[in-house]
C-alpha cells in the first residue's frame, strides 16, 4: 500500500541521491554516464512527489488549521507564477529541456515544498535518519577522493544541520559527526561559506548548553533576533547608498581575485550587476522570472542565469515582492521557534535559520540542493505546534523512536 510517509521517504531518497551525483559529477572524477540529464530525473521525481503531496493531503491539519499557512500558500502561488512566466518564454523543445533539467532554474523553485514534510511531526524521526546516514556513507565515500577541491565539503552538506542535534544524540553518534566535522574543515579552509556555516552551528549548540544553564528572559531574545536581522537590511541601505558593506569588512583590496584567497570581496561586483540590470529593465518589483539572466560585465555574457547571492536570485527572478514573502515566511518561523517553543532544539533551529537569513545576502544560492531542502524542513519544524509544544525530554525521544501512524 502506497501510503503518505513512503511517499515522502520516495522523496528525500530521491533528493538525496540526486544532491550526490550531482556534486560528485561537478567537483569530483568525471563519469560520462552523470554529464547529461539522466540525473536530473531523480530531482523531478522528487520534487513530483513532493508538490503531489502538497496538494493532495491534509497537512495544514498538522498545523491545526493556523491561519499562517495562507502566508506560505501565497508564497507558492507567487513561485509558481514566477515559474509560469518563465515556461511561456521558452520558444523550443530545447529551451524547454534546459530549463526544466537544471536544479538552479525550475528545479530551484521546488525546495520550499519540503515545509510540508517538516511540519509533521510523525517524520521528524525518519528525516534525521535519512540525513544522518546519508551523511557517513557520503563522508567515508569521499575519502579516496579527498584531494578533489571541496568534493567532501558539498557531498556531506546536511552536516551543518547534523550537528544542531548533537545535544539529542548518543556518544557514539556525537563523536561521528565531530570527526567528520573536523575533517570537512581541514580540507575545505578555502570555503569561508561553508566552513562559516559548520562554525555557526557548533555556535548554535554552545548556546544550547548556556541555555540549559541559564535562563533568558523572552523579550531580550526577541530584541537580540531583531537586532540581527537588521544586519543584512543595514548593509543593503548601505549597498543602495554606494557603500559595500564587504569593502567595509575586507577593505579596498586590487589584487586579482582567487578562490584561494580567503580574503577577496567577491560579492560587491555581483550586486552592483543584478541592480544595474534589474533598474535598467524595469523588473525590480517583479523579477524576471526563474529563467532569468543578468548581463554581467565580469563574466563576459549578457545573460548570466546563475548569481552566487541568494538575495540577488530571489530578487532577480520573483522580484521584491517574492523576496518579501520568502523572507516573511522564514522570520515567522523564527520567532515562532524562539518565543513559543517548549523545548530548547527549536529554539537551536530558529537561530539556525536567522544564520541562514543573514547568510543569504552573501551566499545560499537558491538550488534544488540539500542545503535548501533542510531549511525548509527546518522552516516546517518551526511552525509544527506540536514539536513546539515537546519538552526536551520528549523532544530526544520522538528523534531516537520513529512514530509510524501517517
Amino acid at each position: 500500500m502506497v501510503t503518505k510517509r513512503l511517499l515522502v521517504f520516495v522523496s528525500l531518497i530521491l533528493a538525496v541521491l540526486f544532491h550526490f551525483l550531482f556534486y560528485l559529477n561537478y567537483y569530483g572524477p568525471s563519469i560520462s554516464s552523470l554529464q547529461g540529464v539522466l540525473k536530473y530525473l531523480l530531482a523531478l521525481g522528487s520534487a513530483i512527489i513532493i508538490v503531489f503531496l502538497y496538494f493532495t493531503t491534509y497537512w495544514r491539519a498538522d498545523l491545526k488549521r493556523s491561519k499562517l499557512t495562507v502566508l506560505f500558500d501565497i508564497l507558492i502561488l507567487w513561485f509558481f507564477i514566477s515559474l509560469i512566466r518563465s515556461m511561456l518564454e521558452i520558444r523550443d523543445l530545447n529551451g524547454f529541456i534546459l530549463f526544466i533539467f537544471n536544479n538552479y532554474l525550475a528545479l530551484s523553485c521546488f525546495p520550499l515544498f519540503f515545509f510540508i514534510v517538516g511540519t509533521n511531526p510523525n517524520y521528524f524521526h525518519m528525516t534525521n535518519k535519512i540525513l544522518f546516514i546519508y551523511v557517513l556513507l557520503a563522508f567515508i565515500f569521499s575519502l579516496p577522493f579527498i584531494h578533489f577541491f571541496e568534493l567532501q565539503l558539498y557531498l556531506v552538506y546536511p552536516l551543518f544541520f547534523l550537528i544542531l542535534t548533537i545535544p539529542l544524540m548518543r556518544s557514539a553518534e556525537r563523536i561521528l559527526i565531530l570527526i567528520i566535522s573536523i575533517t570537512v574543515i581541514v580540507v575545505s579552509l578555502t570555503n569561508r561559506a561553508g566552513i562559516l556555516r559548520i562554525l555557526f552551528s557548533f555556535c548554535i549548540v554552545g548556546v544550547y548548553f548556556i541555555m540549559k544553564k541559564v535562563h533568558i528572559n523572552k523579550k531580550l531574545l526577541y530584541a537580540l533576533v531583531f537586532i540581527v536581522l537588521m544586519i543584512p537590511l543595514a548593509s543593503l541601505y548601505l549597498a543602495i547608498k554606494g557603500q559595500s558593506v564587504f569593502q567595509i569588512i575586507l577593505g579596498d583590496d586590487d589584487t586579482p581575485y582567487s578562490q584561494l584567497n580567503p580574503y577577496a570581496d567577491t560579492r560587491t561586483f555581483l550586486y552592483y550587476e543584478v541592480f544595474q540590470d534589474l533598474k535598467t529593465n524595469d523588473v525590480l518589483l517583479f523579477g524576471k522570472g526563474f529563467n532569468a539572466g543578468y548581463d554581467s560585465p565580469s563574466f563576459h555574457t549578457y545573460r548570466r542565469e546563475v548569481v552566487e547571492v541568494g538575495f540577488l536570485q530571489i530578487l532577480m527572478k520573483t522580484g521584491i515582492v517574492g523576496f518579501i514573502l520568502y523572507f516573511s515566511v522564514i522570520v515567522v518561523g523564527i520567532f515562532k521557534s524562539i518565543g513559543h517553543s517548549n523545548n530548547l532544539f527549536l529554539k537551536m533551529l530558529g537561530f539556525l535559520l536567522i544564520g541562514y537569513i543573514i547568510m543569504l545576502f552573501f551566499e545560499n544560492q537558491l538550488a534544488y540542493n540539500l542545503l535548501n531542502i533542510i531549511i525548509w524542513l527546518v522552516v516546517g519544524m518551526c511552525y509544527s505546534p506540536v514539536l513546539r509544544g515537546l519538552n526536551d525530554k520528549e523532544i530526544g525521544v520522538l528523534f531516537h523512536n520513529s512514530n509510524k501512524n501517517n
